[in-house]
């Protein structure tokens, strides 16, 4: 269930009545409606909020109505229009009033799977005064229990100090973050920060700040107004004495538009990590070494780790199971699975079955690179021609297209490398690693070393090493025919 991150997983079945069953947390839900993840958010995000609340919602003139009743109207229109046969699995581009539905409802169940859903901040999210900041504060949590992170939510009813919103732990390591979210209204980061850094924390900060700027683009290029808004805190910090007198921070900058784009499809949410007095975690701080950088974000763990999740966990999983919903609600053909059969052209010509143990895609191509094992011992590496559906299926889901968690990925910079060989040679055996290293100048050195620091050392001078060489020609591939696994 790689697309959900690393808080609690989906727990849901299916019975033989034909109900969908989903826990969440201590809770039973259950209907026959159900037909993909989406259906049951829509129907969670009533039950969360109050039937009876939302139903008296609906009553009002569309122009007084709370901002999620809005959102739930036009959603509804927009399923009217895709949705020809009732019970069936559509598809569409999401509008803005679409996303910013489900969304907040998928981060709500999140909120409330993973931690405690506290009933003051569901009154909170009820008031059309307070939604905006209470909606905020949600997704960050959301983000962050997604991340791995577990949470505490401070007292609200505790007037003698002022305190973060809460506290969060991040599971593997146990490291302790105070953590505010703030939503600009004026695009004034600075008073944003100082807010927060005002109130008092016993532990490392973290400040999400939300720049709430219309982004119609879906261009990869960091916008004008994430530009500004990293302008500002470079000159606060340089400039500012109020800025000398404030805690060091983690600051991650976020931009979620829907609720400007209510009515299309095209919008952008962008998050981008920076620092108050945290020099190796600023966006632009340039390292002078490749091993400067494996220090600089071993010493940031927990930060680089959430910018790791906020990319990788950011869609919403159309499926209860975690199956591709390209495979799950179509036709369309799913024989590359690792464990398949594949039959592979043999040495004499003649076609010989074999099993599919790994693969990657080659967009430009559109084919994958599989190793396929055939009874006897004997691999292959063989090409096959991927289908306009099934690269779609790639682009959403690349980590799982083989139907495993793959390690496939783009190495755009040494450390990108150096990570990809980290996943292997972590569980080289030592002696193994020498053996590899036997020449180095500084072997002796090296044999003091312990496991995990020898692994990182070795991967470092392979990593810097490929960077420094020109590419290598590739191999031809064989043309293999594809069958379903048995």
């Amino acid at each position: 269930m790689i697309q959900q991150g690393l808080g609690r997983p989906i727990v849901a079945t299916r019975t033989d009545s034909g109900h969908q069953v989903v826990a969440v947390r201590n809770r039973i839900l259950a209907s026959t409606k159900w037909k993909t993840f989406h259906d049951f958010l829509v129907d969670y995000l009533k039950d969360a909020l109050g039937s009876e609340w939302g139903t008296a919602e609906l009553k009002r003139p569309m122009d007084e109505r709370h901002p999620i009743l809005v959102w739930y109207h036009l959603l509804c229109d927009q399923q009217r229009q895709f949705i020809k046969e009732p019970g069936t699995v559509a598809t569409a581009s999401a509008t803005g009033a679409f996303a910013a539905y489900l969304h907040l409802a998928y981060d709500l169940y999140a909120l409330d799977h993973n931690a405690d859903l506290q009933s003051k901040l569901i009154q909170r999210l009820r008031s059309k005064q307070m939604f905006p900041g209470a909606r905020y504060e949600v997704r960050v949590a959301a983000l962050l229990a997604r991340a791995g992170f577990t949470l505490e939510f401070e007292n609200e009813d505790d007037r003698t100090s002022s305190h973060c919103e809460f506290v969060a732990t991040y599971a593997s390591t146990g490291r302790r973050f105070s953590v505010e979210a703030k939503r600009s209204e004026s695009g004034r980061v600075q008073r944003q920060l100082v807010r927060a850094l005002r109130k008092s924390a016993d532990h490392p900060r973290i400040v999400f700040i939300d720049l709430n700027a219309p982004d119609p683009s879906t261009e990869e290029a960091i916008p004008l107004y994430a530009q500004r808004g990293f302008e500002l805190l470079r000159r606060f910090e340089e400039f500012d004495p109020e800025a000398q007198r404030l805690p060091p921070a983690y600051v991650f900058l976020t931009n979620t538009p829907w609720e400007h784009h209510l009515n299309e499809t095209k919008w952008r949410c962008i998050t981008l990590g920076d620092s108050l007095h945290i020099e190796e975690f600023k966006n632009d701080h340039q390292y002078h070494s490749l091993r400067a950088a494996i220090e600089a974000r071993r010493a940031h763990l927990e930060m680089h780790a959430l910018l790791r999740s906020m990319r990788q966990h950011s869609t919403i999983p159309a499926t209860f199971d975690g199956d591709i919903p390209d495979f799950a609600f179509s036709t369309v053909d799913r024989s590359l699975m690792i464990g398949s059969g594949l039959l592979v052209p043999g040495p004499d010509g003649e076609e010989v079955e074999g099993v599919l143990t790994s693969g990657v895609v080659v967009e430009q191509e559109m084919s994958a690179t599989c190793a396929v094992q055939l009874d006897d011992g004997r691999s292959f590496i063989v090409s096959c021609p991927l289908s306009d559906a099934e690269m779609a299926a790639w682009r959403q889901h690349p980590e799982t297209f083989f139907g495993e968690v793959s390690r496939e990925g783009k190495c755009d910079t040494a450390l990108d490398l150096y990570d990809f060989l980290m996943a292997t040679y972590t569980k080289t055996p030592k002696a193994k690693l020498l053996e590899f290293m036997a020449g180095a100048p500084d072997i002796a050195r090296l044999r003091e070393l312990d496991h995990g620091d020898l692994a990182s050392i070795y991967c470092e001078r392979v990593a810097a090493a490929a960077f420094a060489q020109s590419g290598t020609k590739a191999t031809p591939l064989l043309q293999p025919r594809r069958r379903r696994g048995s």
